[in-house]
C-alpha cells in the first residue's frame, strides 16, 4: 500500500512540474533578459556620446589608449588609470532590475529616444548602451543595450556618473611617464646653453655639469620636488598643436635606466603671464601649465645644489654659550631638556632651533669677506657633554642685504653665507641673555 502511495506522489510531482514549466508566467521568468557582462580585455574601442556634445573615442593601441575627437589632428594619449576605471565600470555594471519591453512611444517617456549618454564598445565584443532619464524613485537610470534590443533596464546611477565624462577628462596630463626612481639622469638647457646635468649615484643625484659643481650633491628636497613636478603633477589641460611659438623658454631631458629618453619643452604664452605651453615626447598636443608649475621646473644649478651650511649631530650637543654685545649666557642639556646654567630655568625650543640650524641653507654663493656695513650680532658656540667645541656660529646683520637675510660664518675660514634671519630672531627670543 505504501509503495503505491509513493508512486502516486511521484506522478503528481511530474505532472505539476510539467504544468508550471508550460505556464506563460513561468516562461516569462525563465526567459527574462539579463544585462550583458562586458569582457574588458576584449575591448579595443570605446565610443562615448554625451547629450549636446561631440562624440569621442578611446582607441586601444599596443602601449596604451588614444583619445580620438573632432578638431584634433593628432590624438592625445589617454590617462591609463582613468581608462582602466572606465573599463572596470563597464565590466562590473549590473542592472538593478528588468522593466520589460518598450515601444517607441514608451521609450520616449524613459528618455531613451534622445539618451543623455551613449556608449559603444568594439573589438572582440561589440555592445551599445543608451542611458536615459533618472527613475522617478531616484534609485537609478533607465537603460537599453544592443544585445537585448528593446528591453528596458534600470542601472545604478553611479554607472552613468562614472561614464559621463568629457574627452578632456581622459587626457594624460603628466608631462613625462614612468617613475622618478627609474630616472638615471636629468638635465636642463635654454636653447643650446646647457644649464646643468644631474646623474644618479645610488639613491642620490650629483652634478656632472657645470664643471665647477662636478661631484657636488643635489638638495634632496629640491630634486624630489623637481621630479614630482615633472612626472606626478598634472598639467592644467591640453591644447591642440599650436602654430610656431618661437624658441622654448627652456627644455628638460631625462634618461631612464632602460636608456629611453624623455623630453619636455616649455614655451611662453603670448599675452598671458600666468600660463605656459609645453610639449613632450609623452603626449601629443601642448600641455597648459600654470606659472607655479613652471617655477618648480625652471631651476638654476644653484637652486638644485645641496646648500646646507653645516652638518651637525644635534644629539651630541651638551651645552651652549651665547654672546650678544656685552651679554652672555650658558645653557646646558640635562635629562634631554635644556636649562640655564645659573638659574636652572627651563629653555624651550632649543632642540628645534638646533635642528633648524642643521637644515639651514645659504641663499647665495658664499663670499670671502664682509663689507664694512656688516656688524656681528650674535656668537653661538655649541659644545659636547665633555666640553669639546662642536661648532661655533657667528651671525652678522647687514643693511645692504635684502630684508629677512643675515650673514652666517662658521668661524673656520670657509666664508660667509647669506641665510634667512628667522633663526637668528628666534634664538634671540629663546635665550634670556644676562650681563
Amino acid at each position: 500500500m505504501l509503495k503505491r502511495f509513493l508512486i502516486f506522489l511521484a506522478l503528481v510531482s511530474i505532472i505539476c512540474g510539467a504544468f508550471f514549466l508550460s505556464s506563460p508566467d513561468m516562461q516569462v521568468l525563465l526567459s527574462e533578459p539579463v544585462w550583458p557582462v562586458v569582457q574588458s580585455d576584449q575591448i579595443d574601442r570605446v565610443d562615448v556620446c554625451r547629450e549636446g556634445e561631440d562624440c569621442f573615442s578611446l582607441i586601444r593601441k599596443s602601449d596604451g589608449w588614444d583619445v580620438v575627437q573632432k578638431g584634433w589632428a593628432r590624438a592625445p594619449f589617454a590617462d591609463p588609470e582613468k581608462t582602466s576605471i572606465l573599463l572596470d565600470v563597464l565590466a562590473q555594471s549590473k542592472a538593478l532590475r528588468y522593466i520589460g519591453r518598450a515601444s517607441d512611444e514608451v521609450e520616449g517617456h524613459y528618455g531613451l529616444q534622445a539618451p543623455q549618454l551613449r556608449i559603444a564598445t568594439g573589438g572582440g565584443q561589440s555592445l551599445s548602451i543608451a542611458v536615459g532619464d533618472e527613475v522617478p524613485s531616484g534609485e537609478g537610470v533607465f537603460a537599453l543595450n544592443s544585445l537585448s534590443e528593446g528591453d528596458v533596464f534600470i542601472l545604478n546611477k553611479d554607472f552613468a556618473r562614472q561614464c559621463d565624462y568629457p574627452a578632456d577628462y581622459y587626457y594624460n596630463l603628466h608631462l613625462l611617464s614612468g617613475s622618478p626612481d627609474k630616472i638615471s639622469s636629468v638635465s636642463i638647457a635654454a636653447g643650446v646653453n646647457l644649464a646643468w646635468i644631474l646623474v644618479r649615484s645610488k639613491e642620490n643625484f650629483a652634478f656632472t655639469f657645470p664643471p665647477d659643481l662636478a661631484g657636488a650633491e643635489t638638495s634632496a628636497g629640491e630634486i624630489d620636488l623637481f621630479l614630482h613636478s615633472l612626472i606626478k603633477t598634472p598639467a592644467k589641460g591640453l591644447a591642440p598643436d599650436s602654430e610656431s611659438l618661437g624658441s622654448p623658454l627652456f627644455n628638460v631631458e631625462v634618461i631612464y635606466k632602460d636608456k629611453n629618453v624623455g623630453k619636455v619643452e616649455v614655451f611662453e604664452m603670448e599675452g598671458d603671464d600666468n600660463y605656459y605651453l609645453a610639449n613632450s615626447t609623452s603626449q601629443n598636443g601642448f600641455f597648459v601649465l600654470s606659472k607655479e608649475h613652471v617655477d618648480q621646473l625652471d631651476k638654476s644649478a644653484f637652486g638644485m645644489r645641496k646648500r646646507s651650511v653645516l652638518s651637525l649631530e644635534t644629539g651630541k650637543v651638551g651645552s651652549m654659550r651665547v654672546l650678544q654685545g656685552d651679554q652672555s649666557f650658558i645653557g646646558v642639556k640635562s635629562d634631554k631638556s635644556w636649562e640655564g646654567f645659573e638659574d636652572k630655568k627651563p629653555l624651550l625650543g632649543i632642540d628645534m632651533s638646533l635642528w633648524r640650524l642643521n637644515e639651514l641653507q645659504f641663499e647665495a654663493e658664499p663670499i670671502g669677506e664682509l663689507s664694512s656695513s656688516a656688524e656681528k650680532v650674535m656668537e653661538l658656540e655649541l659644545m659636547s657633554a665633555d666640553g669639546i667645541r662642536v661648532v661655533k656660529v657667528l651671525f652678522f646683520s647687514d643693511p645692504e642685504l635684502s630684508s629677512g637675510r643675515c650673514w652666517l660664518s662658521l668661524a673656520d675660514g670657509s666664508g660667509y653665507y647669506q641665510v634667512s634671519s628667522k633663526l637668528l630672531e628666534d634664538l634671540q627670543g629663546q635665550i634670556p641673555l644676562r650681563k
